[in-house]
């Protein structure tokens, strides 16, 4: 009698233990759930920091949590919609849908009527301005030949052209100064002729070879009767025969050098300027003649 009562007094205390844990289990989790703040405590036995200083205690720390917070959405499934691209159309049940594209308006393009006479005329074609250069050049070079080579004469119908129509080269030529002084160009064309008479070929140096050398030559002064009193080399040959002879051309016409010939006489106007800027003379051996 007394060992069952001492098993069913056991058996009660130990289903009385289970109830009290459980109900203390569930008034715990109302009290998680329907609190407005989770606590959490920091684990005892670890060394805290208060303000870079350490604590005598270990300080607990909250973390609040606003868990009536409405704001926030509600967690659940997004529904995602595609939305057809601009340009495809809806797929077939069954099948993959395939792009289809816009139907382009036909591009239609100017038609040009080859049939119709133009209204406007063709521009002429453009000639090469170099070619008509060396055509210009190579007549101007003819005709200076024809007018140094020709005799003095009066009458004016025997004279191929005047020098005073003639335009210099930019690399100089025997009318000397260039455009700038048409009067002394005709002079400095007297003065070129004058000088072939005086000039003479070397010997041994053939005709081909004479034609490619050319010497010029600067007459800084000179008096109103036609002799040189100053003169230098601008440019030699590259031949030494023909240069030796064009500077003895040259002296021929100074007097200081022995030189007893005289160069037209020049008028004023064209003596002052020779004197001033002098008078460039080309000598040309394809102008000369044996």
């Amino acid at each position: 009698m007394g060992k069952a009562g001492l098993d069913s007094d056991s058996t009660y205390f130990i289903i009385a233990a289970i109830a009290t844990l459980i109900i203390h289990a569930l008034l715990a989790v109302m009290l998680a759930t329907a609190g407005g703040d989770a606590v959490e405590v920091a684990p005892s036995g670890v060394a805290q920091l208060c303000d870079d200083i350490r604590c005598s205690e270990n300080p607990v720390k909250k973390r609040r949590r606003n868990l009536d917070n409405t704001s926030e959405l509600d967690v659940g499934m997004i529904e995602a919609s595609i939305i057809p691209m601009l340009g495809m159309a809806d797929a077939k049940p069954g099948t993959f849908p395939k792009l289809v594209k816009y139907e382009q308006p036909e591009k239609i393009e100017e038609a040009v009527n080859i049939t119709k006479t133009p209204t406007s005329r063709d521009k002429p074609p453009v000639q090469d301005v170099r070619a008509k250069k060396a055509e210009v050049d190579r007549k101007r070079k003819d005709t200076l030949t024809d007018i140094l080579g020709a005799p003095e004469d009066d009458d004016p119908r025997k004279r191929p052209t005047e020098l005073s129509r003639i335009v210099g080269s930019p690399d100089g030529s025997v009318h000397g100064s260039g455009t700038e002084f048409k009067a002394g160009n005709i002079y400095a064309g007297k003065v070129s002729l004058a000088l072939r008479e005086q000039f003479t070929v070397p010997p041994f140096l053939s005709d081909a070879d004479l034609k490619k050398l050319k010497v010029r030559i600067k007459v800084t002064k000179i008096n109103s009767s036609g002799q040189i009193l100053g003169y230098q080399v601008v440019q030699r040959s590259s031949d030494n025969r023909f240069n030796a002879a064009a500077v003895q051309a040259v002296k021929r016409f100074s007097p200081k050098d022995g030189g007893s010939a005289y160069l037209p006489a020049p008028d004023e106007a064209t003596l002052v300027f020779i004197n001033q800027r002098g008078m460039v003379i080309d000598l040309d051996g394809s102008l000369f003649k044996r």
